[in-house]
């Protein structure tokens, strides 16, 4: 304890009393309480932070594997997400593309690319089109048109005669597939023109396009078709008359995967027509009936005309299969007929080549390639030329025969040279 002295003197003066008080002081932390010592059964702050600390370790240990990757990681980790979301996407849009493309190009096989049609009109048997017959569409269109004019024939069977004019020039007629959409008539004879039969369908304007239906004349001396339009075009059609089926007239026309039905002179006429993909089939009602496939001939020399039928096919139907002599793939009318058979089909049926005695000197019959039983080589006569591929090649392909087919409407398939 701090020591203190006090001690009294006497002073000269009685009234005054003079006390001296000498304090000793120890060093100043002396004077500090004493440390303080908690009593409370609670524990301190210090140890409740301890076990705070040591719950937070605990947390973070559980959470560690949801936080594995630094901020620098995650970034990348993101971007690598980001980058597969991109693949996924580019993936999808590559697989639309190739589909749509697939689409158009089936499309396109089908026939059924924009033709360019500036005026279309619709056919239908229930009233619900534009007209209730074909030849009030045909009618309708207008005349010398410079663009397409489409007609869409819908499912049905229509008995009319269709007539397109010369004024009626690019004129389209549509239907849905042979044997759902079909034109038939009976006509027969013409009584003004006894030689001339009457056609179910007769065009002469140019640059008609005929697809996907069915053109059916079942008069005994009537045609299907009458066809005198030049750059005109005949693709999935079905064709059948009871006796002739196709005569034709005019330039240049093209025939494209089309089924012609009849009994002889299947096609007649002249003109500078191409047979691609076709098939006849000719009916053999009796056992000494003759069928011809084709017959034609020409007025003038000048006059460039010629059948030429390329990876087509010749069949003989009915009952009398065995009959001699029975089918022969051409016939002449008259003077200036030439006849091209290139790598089709020849049934075994199709014994001659010319039906008759020689044909005239003017004549000019072509083969090359042909396959299967019919007309063998061993039987080719004199007067039929036989080709070699480059002559085949250069003047009957259909790329040198039709100048390379530039007026052909698109969808329309074809092949321009020859099958390898």
């Amino acid at each position: 304890m701090d020591e203190v002295n006090i001690s009294q003197s006497a002073s000269p003066s009685t009234s005054c009393i003079d006390i001296e008080v000498d304090v000793e002081l120890s060093p100043i932390h002396s004077l500090a309480p004493p440390p303080f010592v908690p009593t409370s059964p609670f524990p301190s702050r210090a140890s409740a932070d301890i076990e705070d600390f040591d719950s937070q370790n605990s947390i973070s240990a559980q959470l560690s594997p949801l936080l594995a990757f630094t901020p620098s990681e995650n970034i990348v980790q993101q971007r690598i997400n980001w980058l597969r979301v991109i693949k996924v996407l580019v993936g999808v849009t590559l697989i639309i593309i190739i589909g749509l493309l697939a689409t158009l190009y089936f499309i396109t096989k089908r026939g059924k690319t924009n033709l360019g049609c500036k005026i279309n009109f619709t056919v239908s048997k229930d009233g619900k089109s534009n007209f209730t017959t074909v030849s009030e569409a045909v009618e309708a269109s207008p005349n010398y048109s410079p663009h397409k004019v489409c007609i869409f024939i819908h499912t049905g069977e229509y008995h009319e005669m269709v007539k397109i004019g010369d004024e009626k020039i690019n004129l389209v007629l549509m239907g849905e597939g042979i044997g759902n959409t079909t034109i038939v008539s009976n006509a027969s004879i013409d009584e003004h023109v006894t030689t001339l039969p009457l056609a179910t369908l007769r065009i002469n304007g140019k640059e008609f396009l005929a697809q996907d239906f069915t053109i059916i004349n079942t008069a005994k001396y009537g045609v299907a078709v009458e066809n005198w339009a030049d750059h005109s075009v005949f693709f999935r059609c079905k064709l059948e008359g009871r006796n002739a089926t196709l005569r034709v007239r005019g330039k240049e026309q093209f025939y494209r995967s089309c089924q012609m039905y009849g009994k002889s002179n299947l096609v007649s006429g002249f003109a500078h027509a191409f047979f691609q993909k076709c098939e006849f089939f000719s009916e053999n009602s009796y056992p000494k009936e003759k069928i011809v496939f084709s017959s034609q001939s020409s007025p003038l020399s000048t006059y460039k005309s010629v059948f030429v039928f390329h990876l087509c096919a010749f069949h003989v139907t009915d009952k009398f299969l065995n009959s001699s002599k029975i089918a022969f793939l051409g016939g002449s009318f008259g003077n200036y007929a030439s006849i091209v058979i290139m790598q089709s089909h020849l049934d075994a049926s199709i014994t001659g080549y010319f039906c008759g005695t020689s044909p005239p000197n003017t004549t000019y019959y072509a083969i090359f390639g042909n396959i299967k039983h019919g007309a063998s080589m061993n039987g080719v006569p004199p007067f039929v030329h036989t080709l070699g591929d480059v002559q085949a090649a250069s003047e009957f392909s259909m790329r040198v025969f039709l100048g390379g087919g530039n007026w052909i409407p698109p969808g329309v398939e074809y092949d321009l040279d020859l099958a390898s």
